[in-house]
């Protein structure tokens, strides 16, 4: 009994591919900015927004801990999470679900922004246009937007850190196979068919790259 409880498949292969998909494309977009290369980062940036309206619909339609329903969004469980009172016996920890919230809304704010951005000299984004008076203002909001990306992505691997080495929980382990190496009784093992998945995740996430190299 014991090795069924701590061997369940929690994490379906969609969900685990966007996870290792973003992070290639936060890498590729931080670095094509940072090496003022704004042709390719506007690629990574389309990808990127593409990425994350995957994981929004795939939070409705996906397996059972991909959905935003399986989400424990307790702030009296967020508040005692780190506690010895804490008495979450949940795959989802509630600070866990707040913060892939706030990546989401990070993300999507940054990637859309970047859509209508300009730097007013050689480049201009790909919805620039549509807007033209107001595009130092979503420029601005672009570029701030990244020191909260920044904070986030710290944050992420400090909890990373102490959950894969001193809780010994081995999230990275599951990110790649999906199970989940814990005991708790009440884990619902997914039964996935993961092919819808990877297609919708392949063409929202190819589909406004192609769109900006032809159109």
């Amino acid at each position: 009994m014991k090795e069924n409880i701590r061997n369940k498949k929690i994490w379906d292969l969609p969900l685990r591919l966007f996870h290792i998909s973003l992070i290639i494309l936060v890498i590729g977009s931080i670095l094509s900015a940072k090496l003022d290369m704004l042709n390719l980062h506007q690629y990574f940036g389309v990808a990127l927004l593409g990425l994350i309206s995957f994981r929004i619909l795939w939070g409705f339609f996906g397996t059972y801990y991909s959905r935003f329903k399986s989400f424990n969004l307790s702030i009296i469980d967020a508040l005692f999470q780190f506690s010895k009172i804490n008495s979450i016996t949940s795959v989802r920890t509630p600070i866990g679900c707040y913060s892939t919230l706030i990546f989401i809304i990070a993300l999507l704010s940054i990637s859309v922004s970047g859509l209508f951005s300009s730097d007013d000299i050689l480049y201009d984004a790909p919805l620039a246009f549509l807007i033209p008076n107001h595009t130092s203002y979503l420029t601005y909001i672009h570029n701030i937007l990244h020191y909260l990306l920044y904070s986030l992505i710290g944050i992420h691997i400090i909890a990373i850190i102490y959950y894969q080495f001193f809780k010994k929980m081995k999230i990275i382990q599951r990110v790649i196979d999906g199970y989940s190496r814990i005991e708790i009784s009440n884990i619902v093992s997914i039964n996935e068919k993961p092919l819808i998945g990877i297609l919708l995740l392949l063409i929202l996430t190819f589909l406004p790259v192609l769109i900006l190299l032809f159109f």
